[in-house]
């Protein structure tokens, strides 16, 4: 089961399955945070060791510890015709876009809804920056500044409203 490549491309493709079978397809999410406990230091230094094994340079056997990476696995299937898309992600910026916009997609939204289409440009394109239209601002009128002062008090005497000291 191949991954797609990109974050849109899945959101694309998974908004157009949606789309053509709706009652049939689901979308399932898998968060791994691996940790430090002994089972899966160990799973990891057998993992490590088969990989080393089946390399055809097994001249360096020590491999530096390497640090545990949170990752987002997200799988939209449908069982009648059999499709299956992947995709993988450890960036913490794109895991909370891809989740509001599956939100999206579970509650109907098309892919014109999501603003895939058009949010990135090609590499190399060229972009036509249009002026923005002039708008024209009407200014309200200048209240008057000036209030009627009671007797015996003064602008600076007058004590301002909120919290004072404790």
């Amino acid at each position: 089961m191949p991954y797609l490549s990109t974050s849109q491309a899945y959101l694309e493709q998974s908004a157009q399955l949606l789309q053509a079978y709706p009652e049939t397809t689901r979308i399932v999410t898998k968060y791994n945070f691996p940790t430090n406990r002994r089972g899966n230091v160990i799973r990891a230094h057998k993992s490590q060791v088969r990989k080393n094994a089946k390399a055809t340079d097994a001249s360096s056997t020590t491999t530096p510890a390497q640090t545990s990476i949170a990752t987002l696995t997200l799988k939209t299937f449908n069982p009648t015709t059999g499709i299956c898309l992947h995709y993988r992600t450890n960036k913490a910026q794109e895991v909370g876009r891809l989740i509001t916009s599956l939100g999206k997609l579970a509650a109907g939204a098309d892919v014109a809804g999501l603003g895939l289409s058009a949010a990135v440009p090609a590499a190399g394109a060229d972009v036509d920056m249009v002026d923005a239209p002039a708008e024209e601002v009407a200014t309200p009128p200048v209240a008057s500044k000036a209030q009627p002062q009671a007797q015996g008090q003064s602008a600076k005497g007058k004590k301002k409203g909120g919290k004072g000291k404790r």
